[in-house]
Parts: C-alpha cells; sequence; structure tokens
C-alpha cells in the first residue's frame, strides 16, 4: 500500500465517521459530561457530522454484510480500524440495526449529540430495541435520527465480521459456505436488474446503490475463491436471459478487469458499467429477445438502437453526474469496435477506452455460448474463444482478446468434455499453471439423470507415467444434453 493511500484513508469522511461514532459510545459509559475527553468526542462526532452534511443532505450510515458504508459508499478502512469495525458491527446487531441515518441540523448541540449516544445504549435492555429505537430516538421536536433495518437481503452477516481493506470477507469460510454465498449474490445481482429494470420501464427513477453492493460483493467472492466466482458465469436461464446475460457478463468483466491489474476502485467501476450495460434491452426488446425465428428488419434495427438506449436509461439513473459520465463512453463503445465500423455509427477517430474493449469481449463470449431463440444453437466454450480470436484482427483488441483466452483456458470453465474414457465432464476455473483443467465427472444415476461426480485433475497420468489417464475427445456447450454448469460446480 502507497504512502498516498494510507493518506487518504486516514483522512476519508467514512472513516473518521466510523472511529468517532465508537469512540463516542465508549466514552459516554465512561465518563461524565464535564469531562474533556468527553466533550472532545462530542466535537469530533459532531465535525465528522458536518463535514458530510456540505451537500445539505441526509447521511446514512450502513452496516451490510459486515461492512460499514456511508451514502453506499463502502467505507474503506485500515486494517487498525477492524478491530473497532467489529465492535461497532456487534453493537448495531444487538440492537437490530443496519444503519442510522443523521438528517441535517443547523447548530446541533452536544446534549442532542450524547442523547442519542445514550438512546442508542438503552434500547440494549428492551425486548424489540429497533422497535423501541424506532420510537425514541428520532424526536419530532428535536434532531431527526433515523434508524434502518435491511428489508432486501442485504442485511449484515449473522457473524458481523469485516475484513480489513483488501482482505475478502469471510475468508475462513468454508466451501459449502462459499458457494452459498456465491449463489445468494447471484441471486441478488438478479433481483436488483429487475428492480432496476422495473423502475425504468414504468417511468420511475432507478437507484444504483444496491448495484453497486452486488458488484463490490462480487469482487470480494472473486479475491476469496476464483473458482467460485467464475463458475457463476455458467449460468443459463432461457427465459431470464437478459438479466443472466447482465450478470453474467459482470463476473467475466470483472476477471478480465482484475487478470489486467485494474486498481480494487477500477473494478468497481468496470463492474457497475457491466452490471448495466444493457439497460437499452428493457422494454419493448424483451418481446423481441423471446422470438424463435429470425429477426426481421425491425427487429435488427432494434437491436443495433440497444447502445443508445442504453445510454438514455443510464442517464436517467439516479446517480451522481460524475459516475454516470464515466459509465456512458464505456457502454457507448462496446459495440463499435476497435476498428470502429460498429454501431451505433459515428465519425469517431479516437481509441476505444480500456474498459469498452473490456466489455466487448465479455460481452461476445457470453453472447456466443448463450442460447438465443432465433438462433440455432450456442456455440463451445472453445469454439467461442476461437471466435473471439479471429475477431481480434479488426473488431475486438487482440491484446486483451489473449488475455481473456488465457485467463480461461482451453476449455473454459463450464464447458461439457467428452473424455476417451467415454466419461463426461463439466471443467472447474482453469489454473493457468496446467494445459488441462481439473473437472467435475459425471455420473448417471438409476433414473437415467446426471449427478455431480468427483473432481479429477485431467492433467493426472497413469501409474506408468506419459500417458494421461483421461483424454478430453471433445468440447460441447452443456446445453446439448440440457445441463446447467453451475450446478455440478457450486
Amino acid at each position: 500500500m502507497g504512502e498516498t493511500e494510507k493518506a487518504v484513508r486516514k483522512t476519508s469522511a467514512g472513516e473518521i465517521m466510523l472511529i468517532s461514532m465508537f469512540r463516542l459510545l465508549q466514552v459516554v459509559k465512561i465518563h461524565q459530561a464535564n469531562n474533556r475527553l468527553f466533550s472532545e468526542m462530542v466535537n469530533d462526532f459532531n465535525g465528522a457530522l458536518a463535514g458530510v452534511w456540505e451537500t445539505g443532505k441526509p447521511v446514512s450510515f450502513t452496516l451490510y454484510r459486515g461492512r460499514f458504508f456511508m451514502n453506499d459508499e463502502r467505507i474503506a478502512y485500515s486494517p487498525t480500524v477492524w478491530a473497532t469495525s467489529v465492535k461497532l458491527s456487534e453493537f448495531f446487531q444487538e440492537r437490530g440495526l443496519s444503519g442510522l441515518r443523521f438528517d441535517p441540523k443547523d447548530n446541533l448541540s452536544g446534549d442532542e449529540i450524547v442523547d442519542m449516544i445514550n438512546t442508542l445504549h438503552q434500547a440494549k435492555r428492551h425486548p424489540d430495541p429497533f422497535k423501541w429505537l424506532q420510537e425514541n430516538l428520532a424526536k419530532p421536536d428535536g434532531w431527526p435520527v433515523v434508524p434502518t433495518r435491511a428489508d432486501d437481503g442485504f442485511g449484515s452477516d449473522p457473524d458481523g465480521m469485516p475484513a480489513a481493506d483488501g482482505e475478502p470477507h469471510g475468508a475462513s469460510r468454508g466451501e459449502g459456505e462459499t458457494n452459498l454465498q456465491a449463489k445468494l449474490v447471484y441471486s441478488q445481482a438478479l433481483t436488483v436488474l429487475r428492480n432496476i429494470v422495473t423502475r425504468l420501464t414504468t417511468g420511475k427513477k432507478a437507484s444504483i446503490q444496491k448495484g453497486k453492493r452486488v458488484v463490490q460483493e462480487l469482487i470480494d467472492l472473486m479475491l476469496e475463491d476464483w473458482g467460485s466466482f467464475l463458475a457463476l458465469s455458467t449460468v443459463r436461464d432461457h427465459g431470464d436471459q437478459i438479466y443472466t446475460h447482465s450478470a453474467n457478463v459482470t463476473i467475466l468483466s470483472l476477471a478480465l478487469g482484475h487478470s489486467l491489474g485494474y486498481s480494487k476502485k477500477s473494478l468497481e467501476q468496470l463492474g457497475l458499467i457491466a452490471f448495466l450495460h444493457d439497460l437499452g434491452k428493457a422494454g419493448d426488446f424483451l418481446t423481441t429477445a423471446e422470438k424463435s425465428d429470425a429477426l426481421d428488419g425491425r427487429d435488427l434495427a432494434m437491436v443495433q438502437n440497444l447502445t443508445l438506449g442504453s445510454i438514455a436509461r443510464i442517464i436517467r439513473l439516479n446517480a451522481s453526474y460524475g459516475l454516470k459520465l464515466s459509465m456512458l463512453q464505456p457502454v457507448g463503445e462496446h459495440h463499435l469496435g476497435v476498428n470502429l465500423s460498429g454501431w451505433p455509427l459515428t465519425n469517431r477517430t479516437r481509441p476505444l477506452s480500456l474498459s469498452g474493449r473490456v466489455l466487448a469481449i465479455a460481452d461476445q463470449y457470453d453472447a456466443m455460448v448463450s442460447h438465443r431463440p432465433y438462433r440455432p444453437e450456442p456455440l463451445s466454450p472453445s469454439s467461442a474463444l476461437r471466435e473471439l480470436i479471429a475477431n481480434s484482427s479488426g473488431q475486438l483488441d487482440p491484446i486483451v482478446v489473449r488475455i481473456f483466452a488465457q485467463m480461461m483456458g482451453p476449455w473454459p470453465v463450464g464447458s461439457l468434455l467428452v473424455l476417451d474414457t467415454g466419461e463426461l465432464a463439466v471443467t472447474a476455473a482453469h489454473n493457468q499453471a496446467d494445459f488441462f483443467p481439473s473437472a467435475v465427472l459425471l455420473a448417471t444415476t438409476a433414473e437415467g439423470t446426471l449427478a455431480k461426480g468427483p473432481l479429477v485433475d485431467l492433467t493426472e497420468s497413469d501409474d506408468g507415467g506419459g500417458k494421461l489417464r483421461r483424454r478430453i475427445v471433445d468440447c460441447l456447450n452443456p446445453a446439448v444434453y440440457s445441463i446447467q454448469p453451475s450446478d455440478f460446480l457450486i
């Protein structure tokens, strides 16, 4: 960690808020109101609030999956503050709190702050602490402080153990817990996307804060368990293809961005871009996407206008101007091609952004390996990689394609392999140190269905050495056998 980053973390508004709140909660239990340290802690907390009230808007301080957020931005804190955040998260959980909203107030007095802190302490003594806080925390004639509790599945983790920045939450989780967490995050991603699309298509404003949280969860999962993370990109749902496509493109984009050396902050931005890149598909396109025959001229024109539709809807999102501006360029570029021959047609001459190139590759790969009603059949993952490489002569960035191909391996995660032993197997995430992947063997049950078998290493040779125990004969798209790869991988 560089000295500059350390300095930013020491002075970030979110970390100041976290530390000052915790210290004030501790000092109120020990000292009297006229104590000097007590007065200093009250002033520090008041100053922290004043610093974030400059916009005149309320400030939300929220606990989500063991991490603290301020105004839905995850607070980056150093390992030295980890213990503080653990204790504060325990304090919140004991009171059924997932957050507090502090409304702006001119000339906020120390007495009002102390009254708020004392009320938080007293809540623990009551049978329903949260309900008691609702009734007693926000004074009608005083400072508006509103307790909040998660009602959308984004509550804090039961153990309340946040990780130091740069360390994935739950690093000690077992494989089963990690797989369950992976499925939960993916499910949340689909739910958030549906809600955003629903609001946009009904003329309402849509917030992207929950989308940002999903992306952050995906990044944590990627840093914790690369295999489970990449296996999520194999989820296929023919009846829900628009949403699963966006989720899968987000996963592939994050993986590629990580392989390219993106910083964590840049990954969060890239992930959000990928997550919302197809908002133009909301509305009339939902009908087009379900067609089982070839697209006519009107449908093709609609498809080619998707990028402009996505841009228009991103502009309508309830987000900061700077954030929306950073999203517009890559979204507008991902169908344009590095040779600028794609759509929408422009007079542009400057090169595409790196994020636009990453998004294009992830988008095309997932589209090629996924079912589309108006296309005969999806490509196998290996065939899709070969297609990407063929397109890198003009449409895609050849260097980024090469890195993507190295990341995925010759038999990408989720491929259905036919082995010379007569067995079928689904490839796990590629280990770049080995040419041949690990794979989950598929066993045939008495009912004739396919079940998950053991994980095998396809680099394994016979006892005599030299000859591989299992040799890959063919690589198929799992849709050939109506297989959902993720069922066997996570």
